[in-house]
């Protein structure tokens, strides 16, 4: 949490609790969001899936799990970052022999 005092910016560290509450809101928000888009999607002859914002689920739960601090227990229903995931995808596979 920044906070102005006089010229300079003071940072405080934010309680579990107002951490916790913040990723609570950030995925109602993010669940809502992607309600209404599901709904509101004018193209019904190429209609959105849930699928379609299961990468940005996934960026949510990087940015709620190491970034908040929340360490290992998983509150949010979100897999961890890195789980069943390679460190990269291979965009060059190996040629047939």
């Amino acid at each position: 949490m920044l906070r102005m005092a006089g010229t300079r910016m003071e940072t405080t560290m934010a309680s579990k609790a107002e951490c916790d509450q913040y990723a609570v809101d950030l995925l109602k928000r993010f669940d809502e969001l992607t309600r209404w888009a599901l709904e509101h999607w004018p193209r019904k002859d190429f209609p959105l899936l849930e699928s379609d914002f299961s990468e940005a689920r996934r960026e949510i739960g990087q940015i709620l799990g190491p970034k908040l601090g929340d360490g290992d227990d998983n509150q949010h229903g979100l897999p961890p970052p890195g789980r069943d995931e390679g460190q990269y995808i291979d965009m060059n596979p190996m040629p047939w022999p």
